[in-house]
């Protein structure tokens, strides 16, 4: 069977690091990335730069993968570089909501309506902690309806976020069930506290209900600046590592991963280096 890996390491993996990794290392990776095999690549996210400092070179960043836009003026920035395949997000969680961009749920939608202009199939909606939220508990099914239609007037794809790595069995079966049910495409973008079996075991499920794409960042760099314990991604080299033992074709091989292994190696390093000497 055939599955697809959509990398998100050069944004969400970089995302949440403290300290600035220089362009010209971001372009090595996302170059790496590609030379790797992997064809779907999130390369960067058209933020706020105070709000979000890492991403603040998104325009020379930006080579031809997808991007994240959170409002307006992020959409007309990346339509100024020539994106055409965009990412958007919103939780069912409110006081996330506002925490990440300043808006309830329904405000949000009514915000992309205004002037999302490009074609579904060229979209992919993020459903922030899709399962469970430390401000609002769990997701009812009636919520998680509720943001796949709202998902479905913009993409064709619905990423479900395990932001803070709480989500479910039951839950992964079920959402996958809706998703399908409203003729929308599912994926999985899971988070982990630290035990990747965790969400290996979620992916597994997710397999068994039709879901075959699935996010993960390279060296499993990442997790979300606007909550606290959101935990690290899922390792693009865990998931090619275990595809091939469940004998499931996603494309790549570890071999050629390597040289992107060892520069997200190089970030992480850098990163604990400069927290260790910020602490002396």
């Amino acid at each position: 069977m055939k599955v697809s890996i959509y990398e998100v390491g050069p944004r969400d993996g970089l995302q949440s690091l403290e300290h600035p990794v220089d362009t010209k290392t971001k372009l090595q990776l996302i170059d790496a990335l590609y030379k790797a095999g992997l064809t779907d690549i999130e390369e960067t996210s058209f933020a706020h730069p105070r709000l979000v400092p890492q991403m603040a070179d998104a325009e020379d960043v930006y080579q031809q993968g997808s991007v994240l836009v959170m409002n307006k003026r992020g959409y007309d920035r990346a339509m100024s570089v020539g994106a055409d395949k965009i990412n958007i997000v919103f939780s069912p969680c409110d006081t996330f909501n506002i925490k990440n961009m300043g808006k309830t749920r329904s405000e949000i939608a009514l915000m992309y309506k205004s002037f999302m202009k490009i074609p579904k199939e060229k979209v992919r909606v993020y459903i922030s902690m899709a399962f469970g939220s430390p401000y609002s508990g769990q997701v009812s099914p009636l919520t998680m309806q509720s943001c796949i239609k709202d998902a479905k007037m913009f993409g064709n794809t619905v990423v479900f976020a395990d932001t803070v790595g709480t989500g479910t069995k039951n839950e992964v079966t079920l959402w996958a069930e809706m998703a399908f049910d409203n003729n929308m495409t599912p994926a999985l973008h899971l988070h982990h506290k630290g035990n990747e079996k965790e969400a290996l075991n979620l992916i597994k499920i997710g397999l068994l209900n039709g879901i075959k794409e699935f996010d993960s960042s390279i060296g499993g760099l990442g997790g979300c600046p606007f909550t606290e314990n959101s935990g690290s991604n899922i390792a693009t080299e865990t998931l090619v590592r275990h595809f091939k033992a469940w004998g499931l074709n996603c494309g790549v091989k570890i071999a050629d991963l390597e040289p992107a292994i060892i520069i997200a190696q190089k970030i992480a390093r850098f990163e604990k280096e400069s927290k260790e000497l910020l602490s002396l």
